[in-house]
């Protein structure tokens, strides 16, 4: 490969600050901590299924040779009849005057949008036909990730009408959870990235001596930023097994948005919880509505505007075990986290070759505009045609 000697070079010179983001010490310290907090796979005998409904999108932003981005979205919801197979798509033209930042951003908005929209449809066909009550939908994603990062959207999107599609989508996301609610079926969310910093905090108090029940002899670490490690670099260590379960509120948004505060209390707190499904596999966010544990709580209001505080632990994490032994039932290995995630995951790819060769052609015909005028930027351009 060409290049790869500079780039060793390049590495060896910012040895500490790799290894800073690769072995952090503190994350290290709040691991120990969270050993106490670790608790064994259950491994019942095998059950009957619920009946599962997918749900998952896809979107890109295309930046044109003009300047401007199209927007190219779909989202896919599969599950037996009932509900059967049920496709969305939406195409968004943006000025040249969006960044491509702006442009993300629209993109992720009209995707997720896509993705409730599709799984309020699939619940409501259940409902329709009286087979809600043994149905569960997955979301490919976090629960709480969604919420939070709406209640605090509306004030900050910079695309057009992106602070109207927020609005929506967060009603709609309310109304979901509703109508899962009523109708007795579940809702899941499963992610495979760790990027929040849920763990940390909890663990904190532990870490520093104060809940000597279980702090063993874990050393005293800093509160400072260096002290807030995503969760993903505490769990590296942890073996086959899963976390104590969290709840989850409105205090632990970064931000939430006046107009946005009074839908999103309306919504269900979110109970949490990582899995190791395998020791040779990475982590898995479970995130259920407080509501399918029995649990009364709400989101509520943020008692303070752009602060956080630690979430809660469960009280009683067994009640958590029949969303466990489900993931784990669904768990198809390394290549296939979950078994009807994986199979509309297929479903619903949108290859980018695929999207500027076959899609934007057959959208330009559409239209009723020369293929050219949808040709993609100079950059991607060249790819294309190699």
């Amino acid at each position: 490969m060409n290049g790869i000697g500079a780039i060793v070079e390049a590495a060896r010179a910012r040895r500490d600050d790799i290894r800073r983001v690769a072995e952090s010490e503190v994350a290290a310290h709040l691991s120990q901590a969270l050993r106490a907090r670790w608790l064994s796979l259950p491994h019942p005998a095998p059950a009957p299924l619920r009946d599962a409904v997918a749900v998952d999108g896809t979107g890109h932003a295309v930046g044109l040779a003009t300047g401007a981005h199209l927007i190219v979205s779909m989202a896919i919801a599969l599950g037996p009849a009932p509900v059967g197979r049920v496709e969305l798509a939406e195409v968004e033209a943006l000025p040249a005057r969006f960044d491509d930042a702006a442009a993300s951003s629209a993109r992720d908005l009209v995707m997720r949008a896509l993705e409730t929209q599709a799984a309020l449809e699939s619940v409501r066909c259940a409902v329709a036909h009286g087979t809600a009550g043994h149905t569960t939908v997955w979301i490919d994603g976090s629960l709480f990730g969604d919420l939070a990062h709406m209640a605090g959207g509306p004030s900050v999107v910079r695309w057009g009408g992106g602070a109207e599609r927020a609005g929506e989508l967060l009603r709609a996301t309310r109304d979901l959870h509703r109508i899962v609610e009523v109708a007795d079926a579940r809702i899941v969310g499963l992610a495979k990235t760790q990027r929040a910093s849920i763990l940390g905090p909890a663990l904190a108090p532990v870490a520093t001596g104060v809940d000597d029940s279980i702090a063993g002899t874990v050393p005293q670490v800093d509160h400072g930023d260096a002290g807030r490690p995503r969760d993903g670099e505490l769990l590296a260590a942890m073996p086959e097994g899963w976390s104590w379960p969290l709840v989850l509120d409105a205090r632990q948004f970064l931000a939430v948005d006046d107009g946005a505060a009074s839908i999103a209390a309306e919504c269900p707190a979110i109970v949490t919880t990582y899995i190791r499904p395998h020791p040779a596999d990475l982590p898995l966010r479970l995130d259920v509505p407080a509501w399918s544990l029995g649990l009364p709580e709400r989101i509520g209001r943020a008692p303070r505007h752009g602060e956080t505080e630690p979430a809660n632990w469960l009280a009683d994490p067994t009640v958590m075990l029949p969303f466990v032994a489900e993931v784990m039932a669904r768990y198809g290995g390394i290549l296939a986290h979950n078994g009807p995630l994986h199979a509309v995951d297929h479903l619903v790819r949108l290859p980018r070759r695929d999207l500027e060769t076959i899609v934007l052609p057959a959208i330009a015909r559409a239209v009723g505009v020369p293929a050219s005028s949808l040709t993609v930027d100079r950059g991607r351009r060249r790819f294309i045609l190699e």
